[in-house]
């Protein structure tokens, strides 16, 4: 079951230095799928047309619902306009832009000047907040107490250009049930790739900005997406599953105030988990849809979660520089592992269900024992960086993983001894999938490509550049010719 990573320059920071949807040498392809520069409109300034996109980029990933620094909230006009800790009732002055305090905030000389240790908004941006304001500050977004960001996102359309412009990390990668079919995370989208040949099949669109996740359920009904804007918006989404990777949605489970970058189904398909950048934990039945626990225990980021075997108890590894294991039924957590001392990006259970495997900054895997109150047992060194990704065969005799030193390990599961390298990349590999037969393994790395290997003798089959349409400059130029 495959895990999402979060995409940035560096894993240590996170989302920080997240990379672009596309290269700065796509400005068309930029502007028609992220819509986000105001109109300099010669008629009245909108909220939601003009304003409602520079709070959405530089605002509501700290004064949203779940975060709200200084006790202010941006999410629906009504606590906009009425201000937090600081500027309580005086916030916003319809008409007096000067006597606004969040005019104040954000131009060049604020103190403290909004956004907090971020680059100012540039003067256009703050004449238009100005405008907007000496207009009379009006909200055209329907009822002040409805959320305007989940209104502004349903109602900006989402252009997925047919040919890309550049190829973009690849942060998901799943087999499809028949092992026929490689999916791939792309731009709002994820793009499927016939392992025989690496043609492309098809494309399956109305996600979120980044794909961080896709699982199928281990009966093969279903498909699950973990997807988000970052610092803006993330969803789970539940689909019906075809055996060739493809898929219907059947609903909505989540839409979250920043992005999902775990799904997990339990062994027996009953139940689907997830968790992202709101530190929390949620449980679904997968047939209703209904969301049976809510947990709350990590104090940072959830990167990764997996079910145990028996589908009793649930792993979680975090920010925050732990590894939880909760009990699925009483919706509690059993014990807390700090062995790894910094963040902890991927986990699994053991398929003997009594030992728990996690890696992550650290440049090891740790593995350790839950009932033994998180004893650890040992670990597995030789990364030449952090390890984003780990995974036990569908048979459990061998485990692999992945991570910022370009290669994937495959190791024995039961003496932990090195069985081969699969090197061939030249950068970060961020996520890896298992067919599950069994019989080979792909491989997906920040600069786009997907590689596929034959996992009995570990030597590679193809590689799949996952970006629809892209022509690179090479290619273009020799065609000219």
């Amino acid at each position: 079951m495959p895990r999402l990573r979060p995409i940035g320059l560096s894993f240590a920071l996170g989302l920080a230095l997240a990379i672009p949807a596309f290269g700065d040498d796509a400005p068309k392809a930029a502007a028609a799928v992220a819509p986000t520069e105001p109109a300099a409109a010669a008629g009245p300034v909108s909220f939601m047309k003009d304003i409602a996109p520079i709070f959405v980029q530089n605002c509501i990933a700290c004064h949203n619902q779940k975060k709200s620094e200084s006790k202010y909230t941006m999410t629906t006009f009504a606590q906009l306009a009425k201000g937090g800790q600081q500027g309580d009732g005086i916030t916003l002055e319809p008409g007096d832009p000067d006597g606004s305090f969040l005019v104040e905030l954000i131009r060049p000389d604020g103190s403290p000047r909004m956004p907090y240790k971020q680059d100012p908004l540039p003067a256009d941006k703050v004449a238009l907040i100005e405008r907007w304001v000496k207009e009379g500050g009006k909200y055209d977004g329907g009822a002040p107490t409805e959320d305007w960001t989940a209104v502004l996102r349903k109602n900006t359309p989402i252009v997925i250009p047919e040919a890309y412009p550049v190829p973009v990390a690849i942060t998901a990668l799943s087999f499809s049930p028949d092992s026929q079919v490689v999916a791939a995370s792309g731009f709002h989208e994820i793009t499927l790739w016939k392992a025989a040949d690496g043609a492309l099949d098809r494309r399956l669109t109305g996600l979120a900005e980044r794909v961080y996740e896709v699982a199928f359920s281990p009966d093969g009904k279903w498909m699950a997406t973990a997807s988000g804007d970052p610092g803006q918006f993330g969803a789970v989404k539940l689909w019906l599953a075809e055996p060739n990777g493809g898929g219907k949605p059947v609903r909505d489970l989540l839409e979250s105030i920043d992005c999902v970058f775990a799904v997990a189904f339990s062994p027996d398909s009953k139940l689907l988990a997830a968790a992202g950048a709101d530190r929390a934990i949620r449980i679904w039945e997968v047939e209703s849809g209904k969301e049976i626990a809510l947990i709350e225990d990590h104090a940072d980021w959830i990167f990764d979660i997996a079910f145990s075997p028996d589908g009793k108890r649930l792993v979680s590894a975090s920010r925050d520089k732990t590894s939880k294991v909760f009990d699925v039924v009483k919706k509690e957590s059993i014990v807390t592992f700090p062995g790894h001392a910094q963040t902890v990006y991927t986990v699994a259970f053991h398929p003997n269900g009594k030992h728990v495997y996690s890696g992550g900054e650290d440049n090891l895997i740790r593995f350790w024992a839950p009932d033994e109150d998180g004893k650890q047992i040992g670990q597995i060194g030789g990364f030449g960086g952090p390890v984003f990704r780990l995974q036990f065969t569908p048979d459990g005799k061998q485990i692999l993983a992945c991570g910022s030193d370009k290669t994937v390990r495959v190791f024995n599961a039961e003496n932990r001894a090195v069985v081969r390298a699969l090197a061939g990349h030249t950068d970060w590999i961020y996520t890896f999938a298992i067919s599950p037969d069994g019989k080979q393994v792909a491989s997906g790395s920040w600069d786009g490509e997907v590689r596929l290997w034959n996992l009995a003798d570990g030597k590679p089959e193809r590689t799949i550049l996952a970006a629809p349409g892209y022509k690179p400059a090479a290619s273009v130029q020799a065609a000219a010719k």
